[in-house]
């Protein structure tokens, strides 16, 4: 079967409906119908303009002049008039058409061009969201990964927590009859007939046992911190007084020349009893790890937004490497040269920070080594959500 392009289509229905328009218009003609013949021609000349643009609009002006020779061949001069006038009329249509129709067609490959841009843009959104949905996948795989893993992490810090405390209640539990024992027997030596030395060695004893029971509740302290269930119970601390109180309570005085600089007004929203063992740990650091003249100072600023309490010493410093892991558990600055008489676990700041963190603050530290130490404990103006 012979199949014919668009273009041979519509050329064969434009020369199809003229020749149908010339028989037809011949027969009108012979048979002294007029009217007829004047309207075939339309057809013919508007399909051909809408087809094929200016060279239908060429072939229209050829048509109508044929229109006009046929016209004045037949019915003679006496129409020539209404014969110009109707070319003129086909003439006009074949222009306004052919405007039109490549208007149209300008139109069309517009449209065509900006559907083709569609159908890109659509394949490129297509190849995008293909690649979302394996990246969204995958991002949800991750997750799952993370919260799995997530769990079991807290689970495993929740049963070392539960271990520790289990743990270090089943240390301090036999340590506390033989501090009983002890300070009985150490309380009333002549009683049971104790002699000197004996009681030096007892005395001994308790104190090692005593220092090994507060080991076991910093270790307790710590793992309390870590399991989340340590809540702050605020209340509005005269921190003048409050310093004072923790001065004179350890006796630092008696060992260094310790300044309290803080104003008498100040005020500091807090747990009294979680921001006394801060002060203490860091107050306490200050005046033992100094060097002659001993001093200390403790002064204080604020802004709108945080309460800044500065402690000063003029010590021994700390190294800029050993800054850097100061507030983790267990790590003592100066382990090469330690001393037993600093009789030290390396929990105390870090306790410290864990406390300060709960109230929303945190501890700076600004040292180096033989020019002392300052230590900052900043503590929001407000109770934190």
């Amino acid at each position: 079967m012979i199949r014919l392009t668009d273009s041979q289509l519509r050329l064969g229905t434009v020369l199809l409906t003229t020749v149908l328009s010339l028989v037809v218009g011949v027969i009108s003609l012979s048979s002294g119908v007029y009217i007829i013949f004047q309207n075939l021609f339309y057809i013919p000349i508007i399909l051909a303009c809408v087809f094929f643009f200016r060279r239908g609009l060429l072939f229209s002006i050829i048509l109508s002049f044929v229109y006009l020779g046929m016209l004045l061949l037949y019915a003679g001069l006496a129409y020539l008039n209404d014969g110009l006038i109707r070319v003129l009329l086909f003439i006009a249509i074949g222009i306004v058409i052919t405007v039109l129709a490549e208007k149209s067609r300008g139109i069309e490959a517009c449209l065509e061009e900006m559907n083709e841009e569609l159908s890109h843009t659509n394949t490129a959104l297509l190849e995008m969201n293909e690649k979302l949905s394996a990246a969204e996948e995958e991002t949800r795989s991750q997750l799952e990964e993370l919260v799995i893993t997530q769990q079991a992490l807290k689970e495993e810090i929740e049963r070392k927590s539960d271990f520790v405390m289990v743990a270090s209640h089943e240390l301090r539990t036999p340590l506390q009859p033989a501090l009983g024992y002890l300070s009985l027997l150490t309380s009333d030596p002549k009683g049971f007939g104790l002699s000197g030395d004996v009681v030096t060695m007892l005395k001994h004893c308790q104190q090692n046992i005593d220092h090994e029971r507060r080991i076991i509740d910093r270790i307790l302290e710590l793992s309390l911190l870590d399991s989340g269930k340590v809540i702050p119970s605020y209340e509005s601390i005269p921190l003048h007084d409050f310093i004072e109180n923790i001065i004179r309570g350890s006796d630092h005085r008696a060992q260094a020349e310790v300044h309290n600089d803080i104003p008498c007004h100040a005020l500091l929203p807090g747990d009294p009893g979680l921001l006394y063992q801060v002060f203490a740990s860091i107050i306490g650091n200050a005046v033992r790890y100094n060097e002659p003249p001993r001093q200390v100072s403790i002064r204080y600023e604020e802004d709108p937004t945080s309460h800044y309490i500065r402690v000063i010493d003029n010590g021994i410093g700390i190294d800029p490497e050993a800054q850097k892991k100061i507030f983790e558990p267990f790590h003592i600055a100066d382990l090469n040269a330690l001393s037993r008489e600093y009789n030290r676990l390396g929990l105390g700041l870090p306790l410290a920070q864990r406390y300060l963190q709960l109230h929303g603050g945190d501890i700076t530290l600004q040292s180096s080594p033989g020019e002392g130490s300052t230590f900052i404990i900043r503590i929001p103006g407000t109770i934190p959500s």
